[in-house]
């Protein structure tokens, strides 16, 4: 017996209607419209179809090897950046005079300005290493011959190089009579060690080491030190 023509025909397959499905999916939609029209639209291949998705970019990891040198470069260049701080830091700033054909140099934060020799007002029963007051734009302050008070003789007022060295000490201003006024300038920690005996006549206690440098030594002097007995008794006190 022959099978009818409706027993032939085969429901449609499924791959099919997926298929289609995926080509919709792949259908460019406009912005705005109604279902209905854009439906009407991609049935007629109106609608363009979507561009293809970019891949997700993939991430590179580095070997282990290379993450772990980096560590060590960045350590690296630190240590560099800290040795090179130590290096300007390891300076020391001198303001320079001199006394008897010897320089001296003492810490730069300490002097206030150094002036030319201006008149001197003497002081009655002072000791002899003070010169007198000078007046100093409307404040008074002593001046102590700095040679003397080391013992090693007393400046020429008179003498054309002969200046004052005006230091703040213990919130103290001082003038320093000294036969000459040098310079400003830094030393290298690393080029100052104890004074030798042969280098000066005074008191050991009142310095603080020498600075060797190319040309010549700096002697340095140690000013608290130096006038530790005139502040405590108020003797230079301005």
């Amino acid at each position: 017996m022959a099978r009818s023509s409706s027993s032939r025909k085969k429901p449609p397959r499924k791959k099919d209607a997926e298929g289609a499905g995926a080509d919709a999916a792949r259908i460019a939609l406009p912005s705005s419209g109604l279902a209905a029209d854009i439906l009407a639209l991609a049935a007629s291949g109106a609608l363009e179809p979507a561009p293809a998705a970019a891949a997700p970019p993939v991430e590179r990891r580095a070997p282990e090897s290379e993450a772990a040198a980096a560590p060590a470069h960045n350590i690296s260049l630190f240590g560099a950046v800290r040795e090179e701080r130590k290096a300007v830091e390891a300076t020391e700033h001198l303001a320079t005079f001199f006394l008897s054909g010897e320089e001296y140099g003492v810490d730069v934060r300490l002097v206030q300005e150094i002036i030319r020799v201006s008149e001197i007002t003497q002081v009655p029963r002072a000791p002899g290493f003070i010169k007198g007051v000078i007046n100093l734009r409307g404040r008074v302050i002593p001046v102590l011959d700095l040679k003397r008070k080391l013992g090693l003789g007393e400046v020429a007022e008179s003498a054309r190089m002969s200046r004052i060295v005006v230091v703040k000490v213990k919130e103290r201003l001082v003038g320093l009579l000294v036969d000459g006024a040098s310079q400003v300038l830094k030393v290298p920690v690393a080029s100052i060690e104890a004074a030798p005996e042969e280098v000066v006549e005074i008191d050991a206690n009142y310095l603080r080491g020498v600075a060797k440098l190319e040309d010549r030594l700096i002697i340095l002097m140690d000013l608290p030190k130096v006038l530790a007995l005139e502040l405590r008794e108020g003797g230079v006190a301005g």
